[in-house]
């Protein structure tokens, strides 16, 4: 587990309120798994952007980019590698 995912998992707690182990967290199917509806995915993208200091664009706005940790990591890792860049 890279040092992403750790805190992307970390931030999944905090955003969602949820009081569990982030290694539990499972890697796919966190919308039933965890109940994501569109309110708490846009609380919980709000969260990584403030996390990761980055901008998450508006077309990327969807609940398949909070429904897999592998996906979120993959997008947030772009994103930050887009901004140092960027710098």
């Amino acid at each position: 587990m890279n040092e992403t995912e750790q805190r992307l998992r970390r931030t999944i707690i905090t955003a969602l309120n949820l009081d569990c182990d982030p290694d539990t967290i499972p890697n796919e199917g966190l919308r039933n798994t965890l109940g994501i509806d569109s309110v708490a995915a846009v609380e919980l993208l709000i969260q990584v952007e403030q996390e990761f200091d980055i901008q998450i664009d508006d077309g990327d706005l969807n609940l398949e980019l909070v429904d897999s940790i592998d996906t979120l990591t993959s997008y947030v890792d772009a994103r930050v590698g887009a901004v140092h860049e960027g710098a």
